[in-house]
């Protein structure tokens, strides 16, 4: 027997689940995956080191990163769920001792559930608010809530005073760029973003002011609807079969919606210049690419953790995954690439009109779904484009939404064999646990200080990708991790492309760690304690588990403390599901001699 069984350490054994299904089209797991570039909480980070230009930058360096960070990790994650048929938790079959990887990564995946619904609630209510006859905000439209408002000096694109609703000052309309009295700000506030402050009656969101505690009921309602919706989706459509189709259809409308947007974007004043900075990018701007990296370099795996792993599971034995990687990636880059456009082309455009003196510091965060709208005020048939941007930013967090709570639902029922009889109670649960959870961000609060969780989550991303190159190249071994991917899809990794992951990589990703807890440290300073509470249950509490589960797996073993460590690294029904491979795959590798990876880590490191 090439592999350990559970029997043998005195452990539960793993049983597959049976019913669990495939994709009924071998594309919907690159379609999945190209899915996760939607994750747009990644700009936070951004604006914090200034990237005024993302990805539009540096082009050329992205795509280093991409072959030298990206596909390969992409591959890692593949190979763990595409051989074992398992979500992120049973994967770790292939090194018990560091199953407590994937406990941490439920508690937090669950976490970023419960933020993230905000990416879907804020285009749902602006998509409702633009098929108005009028544009609220546009000038017209702006006069009949900007009473909600009660600073009277502060200047929007319309040149109003909130005092004086009714009386445009001298100069007014979109992109005067005339100089006020001394008791005015030169700044200009965008008459969309403003809408949005005035849904809390606060003129200071996002200021990170200790403001009154309030919450708008109109995105309350929308985010019951969302909830709803991702309800339906689990009661009817959640069957894997089923579910790739809608994911497949929801990014075929998502990327039409996209392709056309940046088709009319691209003729506002202003984008030649965007362009440009594609092909002839200045040294500010290799600069900040490079600078931008180690964030750019998480956003392809989505918001959470291990969704590779579970989209990957649910492949035929033999799928290619670097083949699969490789279009993964590539898409991706292209779908990044296209919503760093459209933010782009927006700050551009707001700079022009109004001589670079607008309002934008931590708007920058919500560009696209807040000041972009008063961008389209200026187009022919702005409700027409309103709507379209905020039902491509909806459905792209929908999607997200839905794979995240997909991956974590199978990582669950993978694990916990006693709860498959009863997914549907179980799944219905979570779902109205975490939509409870998510009305706290439809506050001024949630909506404010939510970044703190996006970049502690950005964190315990990146520590955990260093700690699988230790398990998958390290403990489980090069070797080893070679074989198997031949053996599953009859081709050949390379070896010098494996030690990139082992010895550059991890530099790489100690800078970005470094970097996340720099900034997760800054964002905590200016949030309120219920986001420091909140860190610590759901961000490193967690932690505990990798070393709690450790001691109590060696606990459960039997012999001196080196057997009981090297019994616990050891791989433990590590083979592939269906009877067939299984079979192959003994038959393959039965005549082999395999050492333990532990021993010889000192000799390759020589």
């Amino acid at each position: 027997m090439v592999y350990e069984s559970s029997y043998e350490s005195g452990r539960q054994p793993f049983v597959p689940d049976k019913k669990r299904g495939r994709w009924s089209n071998p594309n919907d797991f690159i379609y999945a995956g190209l899915s996760l570039a939607f994750r747009v909480d990644i700009f936070s980070m951004t604006w914090f080191l200034s990237m005024e230009s993302g990805v539009v930058s540096f082009l050329p360096i992205y795509l280093i990163s991409l072959a030298a960070y990206t596909i390969p990790f992409i591959v890692i994650q593949s190979f763990m769920g595409q051989f074992s048929s398992s979500g992120f938790i049973s994967a770790f079959r292939l090194s018990p001792l560091f199953k407590g990887i994937g406990y941490v990564t439920l508690v937090m995946n669950i976490c970023v559930l419960s933020y993230y619904s905000i990416f879907a609630t804020v285009p749902l209510m602006y998509m409702f608010a633009s098929m108005k006859p009028t544009l609220p905000w546009s000038c017209e439209g702006f006069k009949s809530w900007a009473q909600n408002l009660t600073e009277d000096q502060e200047i929007n694109l319309c040149n109003m005073k909130f005092g004086n609703l009714t009386e445009p000052h001298e100069g007014s309309g979109s992109g005067s760029n005339e100089t006020f009295s001394d008791d005015t700000f030169v700044n200009h506030h965008i008459p969309s973003v403003l809408y949005f402050h005035s849904l809390f009656h606060d003129l200071n969101l996002f200021n990170y002011d200790d403001v009154e505690f309030s919450m708008s009921w109109q995105l309350i309602v929308c985010a019951l609807l969302v909830w709803t919706i991702v309800a339906v989706v689990v009661y009817k459509l959640f069957k894997t079969e089923t579910f790739g189709a809608l994911i497949r259809y929801c990014v075929w409308t998502t990327l039409g919606l996209l392709g056309f947007l940046l088709i009319r974007f691209s003729f506002l004043p202003g984008a030649k210049a965007i362009y440009g900075h594609l092909f002839v990018p200045s040294l500010k701007d290799i600069a900040m690419g490079f600078a931008a990296i180690p964030i750019y370099g998480v956003s392809p795996f989505g918001p959470g953790w291990g969704l590779f792993i579970t989209l990957s599971s649910y492949n035929q034995f033999k799928t290619n995954i670097i083949k699969s990687s490789w279009l993964i990636g590539l898409g991706q880059f292209f779908l990044i690439l296209g919503l760093d456009l459209l933010m782009n082309f927006t700050e551009i455009y707001l700079r022009g009109i109004t001589d670079n003196n607008y309002y934008s510091q931590v708007e920058n965060i919500w560009t696209l779904y807040l000041s972009t709208g008063s961008v389209m005020v200026d187009m022919p048939w702005p409700n027409l484009w309103s709507i379209l941007l905020y039902l491509m930013l909806f459905l792209g967090a929908m999607i997200l939404i839905l794979i995240q709570l997909h991956s974590i639902l199978t990582a669950i029922y993978d694990e916990f064999a006693s709860l498959r009889e009863k997914k549907l109670e179980v799944s219905m649960i979570l779902v109205g646990v975490i939509a409870a959870a998510s009305l706290y961000f439809a506050s001024n609060h949630g909506i404010t200080y939510f970044t703190a969780l996006a970049v502690d989550t950005y964190t315990t991303q990146t520590a955990i990708n260093l700690l699988l190159i230790f398990v998958v190249l390290w403990v489980y071994g090069r070797v080893r991790f070679q074989r198997d991917i031949e053996f599953m899809i009859n081709q050949r990794l390379s070896t010098w492309s494996i030690n990139i992951l082992r010895f550059v990589a991890p530099l790489g990703m100690l800078m970005a760690l470094l970097l996340g807890i720099f900034i997760a440290f800054y964002e905590h300073m200016i949030s309120n304690a219920i986001f420091a509470v909140l860190a610590i249950i759901f961000i490193v509490l967690p932690w505990l588990c990798i070393p709690g589960y450790a001691v109590h797996l060696m606990l459960q073993s039997f012999g001196s403390f080196k057997t009981r460590f090297h019994r616990c690294c050891h791989p433990t029904d590590w083979y592939p599901t269906e009877t067939e491979d299984r079979q192959r795959y003994e038959e393959a590798m039965g005549n082999m001699e395999i050492t333990h990876q532990l021993h010889e880590v000192g000799e390759e490191m020589l």
